[in-house]
């Protein structure tokens, strides 16, 4: 399978392209367009039904996701993710990622995904206790809200990223979460809770927050 990215870094599409008996698995909502000789299965997200409403409720991901598979050759699949931003390809060898709620787009073959605890400090990043981890030898798709950056972590270095602001990062790379400080510096700061990562690995992140954005947005609606 061949991808190609258009429209980055601000409204990124993909493109995969496949040949006769090859396919993708698109995360619901995610789909934006096909060619006539792609058929089209819907099924869980993960494990079976009961492991996939699991997934669903514990890191967020949708219940159910889309596999598309090409019937002949130089067929397309296009597709996006659900806010304005970009993506990026993991190329996984044999190893592991961890994905944070929201950030799954689409995965080639050979990726498997399943929610994994985060630990309680996950759950006081705001971003629930569980996470995404994707195993296997493959493509894996993220999508973030605005642009990705990625940080690449030598042996021991660390860096503080703003918890609305973590997209992935490497099996390898350990993380804690924690206040801005004592509760009236996180109050004066406008900073919540935030991650520290500690290498090595890579770490993805993505430069905006979502969840600003709709506490913003929810802010300014007039009850009446």
């Amino acid at each position: 399978m061949d991808y190609e990215f258009s429209h980055d870094p601000s409204y990124t599409l993909g493109t995969a392209r496949l040949e006769n008996g090859e396919a993708i698995t698109v995360e619901s909502g995610s789909m934006v367009s096909y060619s006539e000789h792609v058929e089209m299965e819907t099924h869980s997200s993960s494990g079976g039904l009961l492991s996939s409403v699991k997934d669903s409720m514990l890191s967020g991901e949708q219940l159910f996701r889309n596999t598309f598979t090409a019937t002949a050759n130089r067929q397309t699949v296009q597709f996006a993710h659900t806010q304005p931003g970009d993506m990026r390809a993991l190329e996984l060898a044999g190893e592991s990622v961890y994905v944070q709620s929201g950030s799954y787009v689409a995965n080639g073959p050979g990726i498997e995904t399943d929610s994994v605890s985060g630990g309680f400090d996950s759950l006081l990043g705001g971003k629930g206790l569980f996470v995404l981890e994707a195993s296997g030898t493959g493509d894996l798709f993220v999508g973030s809200y605005g642009g990705i950056v990625e940080r690449e972590l030598e042996q021991g270095e660390q860096v503080t990223i703003d918890a609305g602001h973590s997209v992935a990062w490497d099996e390898s790379v350990e993380f804690s979460t924690h206040r801005v400080g004592g509760l009236k510096k996180t109050m004066l700061s406008g900073e919540g809770f935030v991650m520290t990562f500690s290498g090595p690995g890579r770490v993805f992140l993505q430069t905006r927050d979502y969840d600003s954005l709709l506490a913003d947005i929810s802010a300014n609606i007039d009850p009446e």
